[in-house]
């Protein structure tokens, strides 16, 4: 008892290296939105690798990687706390407990990152050890993290420098792509100041810049056809009210009445569950008259509903075309503890600390195709898949355009609403795809397929988002082949060194 008691002293009692690692990544937060200080993600990176390269061993630079990861989710992935306690009902002891082992998960990959760096990292090769292996490790760790367990992509790096030259990087390499050349850029700074080699420091740094700026220029694909005319409904119910009984109806009227307003549309979309029902219970009551108009209409009316049956075993999160109900898409990747439970007899008492409805989805199945909205096709998610590039890339080339849905009324007046919306520009940039976004509360908009927002309407007001959406056709490089190429110079890098260390007898 004794061991374990001065095993947990040595790693949660933090000297002043780990305070710095703490407040770097608590800064690293505020390179992402709504702040987007960009630069702040280099310094924050920087200053990690600077530890990682002083520490003096494998425990201690593991250790730093755990301040530094619990700095970063600490501050960035707070709303979780807000969703658990305000929206899901769990107590405030159980809510704080929660958070906290979750943030305390997604640092473990940053301190297995510290322990690789010093596992595989030569002192007497510093410029080396910076621009080649931490960047590796950096990008090693996000994609663990984004993996294990279905997932959690949360403040990837390379999100940060959106808009930035290295964005170029993304329809090439995705994400990871921008969050290596991200941490490469961090490596050479510090080699900048802390070497006299400056002049190869700063000629890499242009290079790497410059090379995305270039890449920016490529025109991976091009538009077709005449743009789609789409009105986002927004609207705007207070998660605390959606699943009340008294505020059903006056939800449907909500949105009835701005998509009546809005039947000329080529497409009409509506949010996450935004009808907090089973459709095929509304379909014959609440929603009979609507749904016989809508079939009379050429318009495309794709809401958010949940679809099954109260008294079927499976039961979906669901986006359907009324004006033709046969179009549907079944959300397929689900949020691990509010929309299913994974290892349910492990986890059984944790679902009890949740009053969330429907927790228990089914998970859609994985070879959906895109559905024809308004003359094109369109490839669809909702909410948290956005995230995951390499899943919407499945839905290419056949899909021209995408729209995703969300309802980021969980999160009310956190920083996840407008972190999800950047994810949303990543992957129009990634994928060479415009994509429309319908949300509760906001951030609705209309992303180009440069990630720029083309349109956006004021988050927590009721409204519409009425604008055109432009086809496109063609593959981008990583809609190709996703993450491919990074797994392969991984591989072969780590592969080489790991050679270079047991057969060789040599380190990097």
């Amino acid at each position: 008892m004794k061991s374990v008691f001065n095993f947990l002293k040595n790693v949660f009692v933090p000297a002043k290296k780990h305070g710095l690692a703490l407040l770097l990544g608590a800064m690293s937060v505020f390179a992402f939105a709504p702040f987007e200080v960009s630069p702040l993600m280099l310094a924050a990176i920087a200053g990690l690798f600077m530890l990682w390269l002083d520490a003096k061993s494998r425990f201690e630079a593991a250790k730093i990687g755990l301040w530094f990861g619990l700095g970063q989710f600490g501050l960035g992935v707070s709303w979780l706390f807000s969703s658990m306690y305000f929206y899901s009902g769990v107590a405030l002891p159980f809510a704080v407990i929660l958070t906290a082992g979750f943030v305390l998960f997604l640092s473990l990959s940053v301190a297995i990152g510290g322990w690789l760096a010093h596992y595989f990292k030569n002192p007497n090769r510093p410029g080396l050890v910076l621009t080649l292996l931490f960047p590796a490790v950096w990008v090693l760790i996000e994609l663990i993290r984004s993996t294990i367990f279905g997932g959690f992509p949360f403040l990837l790096s390379g999100t940060t420098h959106l808009h930035t030259w290295l964005d170029g990087f993304a329809p090439v390499f995705g994400v990871w792509g921008v969050s290596w050349a991200v941490a490469i850029s961090a490596g050479l700074l510090l080699w900048l100041f802390k070497q006299k080699s400056w002049v190869a420091a700063s000629m890499s740094l242009c290079l790497i810049w410059s090379l995305g700026g270039l890449l920016q220029q490529v025109e991976w694909v091009k538009p077709i056809a005449k743009p789609i005319d789409v009105a986002l409904i927004q609207g705007n119910i207070p998660q605390e009210e959606k699943w009340l009984p008294n505020a059903f109806y006056p939800t449907l009227k909500t949105y009835i009445g701005l998509t009546k307003q809005n039947m000329d549309a080529d497409v009409v979309v509506w949010p996450e569950t935004a009808i907090p029902a089973y459709y095929d219970v509304v379909e014959k009551g609440a929603l009979l008259g609507f749904i016989k108009d809508a079939k009379l209409l050429n318009t495309d009316i794709l809401v958010g509903v949940i679809a099954g049956g109260a008294n079927s075993e499976h039961y979906y999160n669901a986006l359907i075309n009324v004006h033709n109900p046969e179009d549907r898409y079944y959300k397929k990747h689900l949020v691990p503890f509010s929309e299913f439970f994974p290892f349910t007899s492990a986890f059984a008492f944790v679902s009890g600390l949740f009053d969330i409805p429907f927790a228990t989805f089914t998970h859609g199945p994985s070879d959906q195709k895109p559905i024809n909205l308004g003359g094109q096709d369109a490839g669809l998610s909702i909410c948290y898949e956005m995230a995951f590039g390499e899943e919407l890339a499945a839905q290419l080339p056949q899909a021209k355009y995408l729209i995703t849905v969300s309802n980021d009324a969980w999160f009310a007046g956190t920083f996840e609403p407008a972190q999800q919306l950047q994810e949303v520009q990543m992957r129009a940039l990634e994928l060479g795809r415009e994509i429309a976004r319908s949300t509760n509360t906001g951030y609705t908009a209309i992303v180009d397929i440069k990630g720029n927002i083309k349109q956006q309407i004021p988050a927590y007001e009721e409204g519409v988002l009425r604008g055109k959406v432009q086809p496109y056709e063609g593959l981008t490089f990583y809609a190709e082949w996703k993450k491919m190429p990074i797994l392969f110079l991984l591989f072969t890098y780590f592969g080489f060194l790991l050679a270079k260390r047991y057969f060789l007898r040599g380190r990097f």
